[in-house]
């Protein structure tokens, strides 16, 4: 007996990447990251640390994204 899959982001419909969270683990991901993001941009000293602390919870979030999101195979991008 197969066992489906409980994916928690949808592929976006147009392009290459996730949207909206279908799960509350996937609505905790993006919080984190998005308040992650938040913290290290508000309490960074210079711009540097405001880019790291941008870029740095997104690069963190991206592997959850891709272990438990739709696959992004089959989809087509809109030129």
């Amino acid at each position: 007996m197969k066992r489906e899959r409980n994916y928690w982001f949808r592929a976006k419909k147009s392009g290459l990447g996730w949207s909206t969270p279908l799960t509350w683990q996937g609505w905790v991901t993006y919080i984190a990251m998005f308040a992650g993001t938040g913290y290290f941009f508000v309490t960074g000293h210079d711009i540097g640390q405001k880019l790291l602390g941008v870029w740095i919870p997104i690069l963190v979030a991206l592997p959850v994204f891709w272990l438990f999101g739709e696959p992004l195979s089959g989809r087509k991008s809109s030129e």
